[in-house]
């Protein structure tokens, strides 16, 4: 049943494009346009911030295409595992940093839950 693949490719290619496009415009666009003389005044240590802030959005979308491209190839478990380890550990992570329900964490708790189900029903 290539659901569940479907599924967490859905998932981790969505959260990925909301945090890329969200994260630039809420968060990071408004710290780099700040008067600072600190460690973010240097342009290399901004490219830095941004290019680590987007590398999670860069990883759950691969991911998620991963889990979907191994179930068309029949491929090992082993990249549903690590979907489940890494799409788990974003999500509970989010959820503990912002002590709050936040829809990306919990996209990709469901991200986790549809990589398991993968392994589970195929």
């Amino acid at each position: 049943m290539m659901l569940f693949a479907y599924a967490a490719a859905l998932l981790g290619v969505v959260v990925a494009i909301a945090h890329y496009i969200i994260g630039d415009r809420v968060v990071l666009q408004p710290l780099f346009r700040e008067q600072t003389g600190g460690i973010l005044a240097a342009k290399p240590m901004r490219d830095l911030t941004w290019a680590m802030f987007q590398l999670h959005s860069l990883v759950w979308a691969t991911l998620g295409v991963a889990v979907l491209v191994n179930r068309w190839q029949g491929g090992s478990d082993l990249v549903g595992y690590l979907a489940i380890l890494i799409f788990t550990v974003s999500g509970l992570g989010n959820l503990l940093v912002l002590r709050r329900p936040h829809p990306g964490g919990i996209m990709l708790l469901l991200a986790a839950a549809a990589s398991a189900a993968d392994i589970i029903f195929n």
